[in-house]
């Protein structure tokens, strides 16, 4: 029987190749066009009833950083969550990707956490829109009544809704939106290939 201890380093020899080789080609988010916009001292009060710690959105998104009508880009095949994280609005608005849907509460109850993923969806503008007061016309990627915060290593943002009710300081629904890399065939091949050699030295030295 090959022995245990030459499996494991074996496999980490090959799950730090396949980590390596991966690491340059990470997807990422971007934006493109928009109007640069500061949620510092916006009409209104830029404050969502967040959902977790507020200190830990405030120390990854810059709020004078904002863009407004930007669309946001994947520049290459990811799993991509949608998360909501904040609203501040009374009305029942609504973010929808694909089939799936947020909805700020279930009746009277907030639904702040939930949230839903793709897996592989291919590099393009992210295609999402809101719903104001949950029906009505959609307010789609790159949209003026939409922000985004961008974060600096670009894995992360915040989707931002300005309804079609009251304030403009876009903090009617916040979404968090976050990607993560799809393993790639050549990586798996890696990790395969290098388990291979090492269980036919192994074997080898057995003879």
């Amino acid at each position: 029987m090959i022995r245990l201890k030459t499996l494991t380093r074996a496999l980490c020899l090959a799950l730090g190749l396949a980590a390596a080789s991966g690491a340059s080609s990470a997807a990422s988010l971007s934006t493109s066009g928009g109007t640069s916009a500061s949620l510092v001292g916006a009409s209104g009060t830029f404050n969502p009833d967040w959902f977790g710690d507020a200190s830990l959105y405030a120390s990854t998104f810059d709020l004078s950083t904002m863009l407004q009508g930007a669309s946001l880009l994947l520049d290459q095949t990811a799993t991509v969550t949608y998360t909501l994280v904040g609203f501040e609005a009374a009305f029942n608005n609504a973010f929808v990707a694909g089939t799936e849907r947020l909805d700020n509460r279930s009746g009277a109850t907030p639904e702040l956490g939930s949230s839903f993923s793709f897996s592989n969806v291919s590099a393009a503008p992210l295609d999402f829109g809101f719903l104001s007061s949950g029906l009505g016309a959609l307010f789609g990627n790159g949209s003026l009544s939409t922000g985004v915060l961008l974060a600096k290593d670009g894995q992360s943002a915040l989707l931002l809704f300005n309804d079609s009710y009251g304030d403009r300081d876009f903090d009617d629904m916040v979404v968090r939106i976050s990607i993560s890399p799809v393993p790639e065939p050549e990586m798996l091949a890696m990790l395969l290939a290098g388990l291979g050699v090492v269980m036919v030295r192994a074997r080898r030295r057995r003879v």
